[in-house]
Order: structure tokens, then sequence, then C-alpha cells
């Protein structure tokens, strides 16, 4: 028998991640359309390919899964205001920030950010309540920062432990 929802729930709150804006364009309204994801993770090196999940519940889920190219901003530890924002529900998020465009796709990323990822859609899973969106990383940098963390419902940086 599967373990509970509440007992779920607390295995995600035990795990620490990297916070990321996962954003696209609607294909049909070209409008940018963008959520919070803690699971976005590196799957592949060759080729090379990123990973998310996006539940099926979330308002973004069809365009986010009918976008050929979706862009990832990992977020610095100066930036939980925007993926608070991101974790709300309603296109109106999307209007309240700032975007740069991709250097090679059509992708909205966040200015300021710790990497830019820009994907084409590769390959999309469905498992459970959420999809499994994979991308084929075309174009990827980084820059000098902190990463934002979530960790126990709270935001946070990484703090490296003495002698390591």
């Amino acid at each position: 028998m599967p373990i509970s929802g509440d007992v779920y729930k607390q295995i995600g709150r035990s795990a620490a991640g990297a916070v990321s804006i996962v954003a696209a364009y609607d294909r049909t309204s070209d409008r940018i359309v963008g959520l919070t994801a803690s699971s976005f993770v590196t799957l592949s090196f060759d080729p090379p390919l990123v990973m998310f999940a996006i539940q099926h519940s979330t308002g973004s889920y069809v365009s986010m899964v009918s976008s050929k190219s979706f862009g990832v901003s990992l977020l610095r530890d100066t930036q939980a205001d925007v993926a608070t924002l991101f974790a709300t529900t309603g296109p109106e998020k999307t209007g309240k920030t700032q975007f740069e465009p991709g250097t090679t796709l059509h992708v909205p990323l966040i200015p300021g950010a710790l990497a830019h990822v820009e994907c084409l859609t590769n390959q999309i899973f469905i498992s459970g309540d959420h999809a499994i969106v994979v991308g084929l990383v075309e174009e990827a940098r980084t820059f000098d920062g902190l990463p934002l963390l979530y960790f126990a419902r709270q935001y946070g940086t990484f703090c490296p432990l003495e002698g390591s």
C-alpha cells in the first residue's frame, strides 16, 4: 500500500532543492507562461538533456507541455520574491516580471539569474499527477553568485561546511 499524502509531503519538505523559473511562450497567444520549479535537474550529458516536472492542475500546464521550447532561469539567493510570485496561480504574475529573450531560442528568461538554460522540448512523460518534460539544451550560460534553495518550506542559500 502506498504511503499517505502527509508522509509524502514530509519527504518533499526534507529534500533541499535549487529554485528555478521555467517559462515559455504560449503557442497560440505568444504570451509568457511560467512556474516556479524545484524539480529542475540535469539528466544526460550526451546529448545534453534536462528535465522538470509540472502538475496537471497547474494553470500553465497546457501551454508548457505544448510549447516547442522553454527557458530555465536558476535563481540566485536575492530572487526569492520572483520564486514566490511564480509559485502563485494566474497569468498576472508574468505581467509583474521583467524578462529577457534567449540568445538562441525564442524563450523568456529572468534577468539576473544564476544561470540561463534554453531548451527545445524533447520528450514528455506522464507520471501520476505530473508530466515530466525533457528538454534538449541548445544554449546555457552561468553567472557568479549564490543559488536560491528551498528547504522545509523556506528559502535560503548555500553555506559550505568548514573544511570541505
